[in-house]
């Protein structure tokens, strides 16, 4: 069990921890990711340069730690709001409201990270391949068991489960990734969900076909 000091030691940590993350996030949003230097970033948190690198080794590492976080924090976002429906045509409606919406209002932050990715390729495939990328995964497999569990009340029809979440996952991003590179873009990214839902459960629904066509077959 730890002792108070220690916890004492583990809150302040955290805390400048965030306060660092807090100052990235808003110089990344408001000049990019490549305009942003360790300097400006340890004076918007108001700590020395050194108190900063104690924490972070490179500004590469606190822009995939503020990712990291993000991602974990839509992962929990999805999971209440799917726990609060029943049918699995309800649960990926939510999903799709949930990632539209959570783009939506990190607009500013996630423009960098679809605009600059290509700067840093070598960062993201090691640290965003062990850290970032699970917790993507985690999200395709969520949808690919909502999908199995339509196919196994007979709401959806039989395709591959995790074709499936794929075909969903492309979808929304292709839809963000546009909408969020826009200069001025007209509405919000969740004025799309009925079109997205429309065009991915129409597609997986089974066909109710009206009884007199089945007495005929």
């Amino acid at each position: 069990m730890m002792d108070p000091r220690a916890k004492r030691k583990q809150r302040e940590y955290e805390a400048r921890r965030q306060e660092i993350l807090s100052a990235a996030e808003r110089l990344f949003s408001k000049n990019g990711f490549f305009k942003t230097s360790m300097a400006e970033i340890a004076t918007a948190a108001q700590f020395a340069m050194g108190t900063v690198y104690r924490f972070f080794k490179s500004k590469e590492e606190i822009y995939i730690s503020i990712v990291e976080a993000k991602v974990e924090e839509l992962a929990q976002l999805l999971d209440e709001e799917i726990a609060r429906v029943k049918t699995p045509s309800e649960k990926l409606n939510a999903f799709i409201q949930v990632k539209l919406d959570y783009a939506d209002r990190h607009r500013d932050f996630f423009r960098i990270y679809v605009s600059e990715w290509s700067g840093f390729e070598w960062t993201i495939k090691s640290a965003f391949g062990e850290r970032v990328w699970k917790l993507y995964m985690a999200q395709v497999d969520l949808v690919a068991d909502l999908i199995r569990q339509g196919i196994r009340s007979k709401e959806f029809r039989k395709i591959d489960p995790k074709d499936g979440a794929f075909a969903l996952h492309g979808m929304l991003n292709s839809t963000m990734y546009v909408w969020i590179l826009q200069a001025k873009p007209s509405g919000t990214l969740v004025d799309k969900r009925n079109l997205i839902s429309t065009l991915f459960l129409s597609g997986i629904k089974k066909e109710n076909k009206p009884s007199y066509i089945r007495r005929v077959i």
